[in-house]
């Protein structure tokens, strides 16, 4: 539970193993450190009157009377509310900017400072690399993968983010080379697909949108802060007698921050 700024707190470890002999030889450290996540409020504030609607619906799906105190369509709504929320806060994870809130989403947290290897976090870019396409998504996610340290290449939670648009490029390109060994049940968006011979989960997100970023993490890593987690899902659709008016109101919190940005890898790109 998040409610404005807070801190990560990390720990990490220097071990060093000496010769098992007699006495006491202190060495070593363990390590304590932090980073801060900053979460902003936000809300949805809508008036819906139910006068309006007389010119738009059957009389029988409005309530009978002139003092109507509902909308018809209250849980289609409410749950078309919500979806957009949700679409509203992936875009925030991904796309929120500092100069226009007050955290930054992933894509301003791995952004690349200018042509060099490193990032403004301290995670590693695969330089040299061009926007995906339907040939070159297999050897570009290559890329990145063999760009992972050795001292975290045994964590089982690698995923690799990209925008829809690319891993509709990413599939073309797993099928035309036959790998067929993917789970083709259920729908486009239930599909885990896994690099071949890996088991790094390429998974696609909507707050990518017209990016050509692909970012390569530890989802462990990745950190999204919020007040309580079903906020979002906490709609409320109420009748205001002083305004003869139903409102809907929605009040949430959200904001990001990688714990280890230095073992993060992206492409570099935007």
């Amino acid at each position: 539970m998040v409610k404005g700024s807070q801190a990560i707190n990390l720990l990490n470890s220097n071990l060093e193993v000496q010769e098992g002999n007699c006495g006491w030889s202190p060495s070593g450290s363990t390590i304590y450190t932090q980073r801060d996540i900053t979460v902003c409020q936000y809300k949805v504030n809508e008036t819906l009157c139910p006068a309006d609607l007389n010119n738009y619906w059957l009389g029988q799906l409005l309530t009978p009377g002139s003092t109507p105190e509902t909308v018809p369509f209250e849980q289609q709504i409410s749950e078309l509310k919500v979806a957009q929320i949700s679409q509203y806060v992936e875009n925030q994870i991904w796309g929120a900017s500092s100069a226009t809130t007050c955290f930054s989403g992933f894509k301003e947290l791995v952004a690349q400072q200018g042509t060099g290897t490193t990032t403004v976090t301290g995670g590693i870019v695969v330089t040299g690399q061009t926007p995906i396409s339907s040939t070159t998504a297999l050897a570009q996610v290559d890329n990145l993968i063999e760009a992972i340290p050795d001292d975290v290449v045994n964590r089982t939670d690698w995923v690799v983010f990209m925008s829809h648009a690319n891993y509709r490029k990413y599939l073309i390109n797993y099928r035309t080379a036959n790998y067929y060994h993917f789970n083709p049940e259920g729908s486009y968006e239930e599909f885990k697909t896994f690099h071949p011979a890996t088991n790094i989960l390429v998974h696609p997100v909507g707050g990518l949108l017209n990016s050509n970023l692909i970012m390569l993490a530890p989802a462990g890593y990745c950190v999204a802060g919020v007040d309580l987690m079903s906020d979002m899902d906490n709609l409320k659709m109420f009748y205001s007698v002083d305004f003869d008016e139903v409102r809907l109101r929605s009040n949430f919190k959200i904001g990001v921050q990688i714990a280890w940005p230095n073992f993060v890898i992206t492409n570099g790109l935007t």
